[in-house]
């Protein structure tokens, strides 16, 4: 069953003035001196995060009751509904607490088991990017694609947390891509994937993430024109790693960072 293209923009619209109120709570505690206490994982949470996440799901809760809800600090709420908006408040909370301005909002919606729709909001940066199925992707209103190169030797590499994937077991792989890339940088979160997306770069390697951190981004970086899988090469975002592409690319550096791990997956 498709869904009609009216009710696609509704939603679409919907989302983006939803983000777009939820900015002034974000931008109201950024660039002070705020408390954040530690979650099991060890990630940081403030009040921000806190406060922001409440505000989207009481939104989403008022104008679309059956649906049901992902979101970083509240988990699932399950209401057994076709629809499911996946939340995260407040990507790249550590950049937020030391005043650097790269996190963002993410707002995603999957129906029937895909994601059909993503926002991408990063007010410090006054930059928003948008998704919708076989819609396009549109940063700040503008429609954007990746970039054109097709080869590992000119490609700009990202990737998320350095220490992580240090110890990983392909990390060995992980420094010979780098070495054959024409650049490399640690830009983390949605800040990094924005980069992808609008073809600032050609790819990014991150290794631990949840759906949240990348349900928006996905269906942003596949309406530009990319790929978004885990670090297997599975089309999904529960698989807890990712990389990014604009596509042409993509099996290049799959095959690079499996390389000696042909008989397993290197993630299990």
């Amino acid at each position: 069953m498709k869904m009609k293209k009216k009710h696609l923009n509704e939603l679409l619209d919907f989302s983006l003035r939803l983000v777009k109120k939820s900015e002034k709570i974000t931008l109201k505690y950024f660039s002070r001196k705020i408390k954040f206490k530690l979650k099991k994982n060890l990630s940081p949470v403030t009040i921000a995060d806190i406060k922001c996440e409440k505000f989207l799901i009481e939104k989403i809760n008022s104008k679309y009751p059956k649906h049901s809800v992902l979101a970083e600090e509240n988990g699932v709420i399950d209401n057994n509904s076709e629809f499911k908006w996946i939340i995260d408040p407040l990507d790249g909370t550590k950049n937020y607490m030391r005043n650097h301005p790269f996190w963002g909002t993410l707002l995603a919606l999957e129906w029937e088991g895909e994601v059909i729709l993503g926002v991408i909001s990063m007010p410090a940066l006054c930059e928003t990017i948008y998704a919708v199925k076989n819609g396009g992707c549109f940063y700040n209103g503008k429609k954007v694609k990746v970039s054109k190169v097709d080869n590992l030797k000119n490609s700009y590499c990202l990737f998320g947390s350095l220490e992580m994937i240090l110890h990983e077991p392909y990390k060995n792989n992980f420094m010979n891509i780098i070495s054959n890339s024409l650049y490399s940088r640690g830009f983390g979160d949605c800040h990094g994937h924005s980069y992808v997306i609008n073809g600032r770069a050609e790819f990014m390697i991150d290794p631990h993430v949840a759906p949240y951190d990348i349900a928006a981004t996905k269906i942003c970086i596949e309406e530009a024109g990319g790929m978004l899988t885990d670090l297997n090469g599975n089309n999904s975002i529960y698989s807890g790693s990712t990389l990014i592409s604009n596509g042409k690319v993509h099996d290049e550096v799959l095959k690079m960072l499996n390389s000696g791990f042909e008989s397993r997956e290197i993630m299990k």
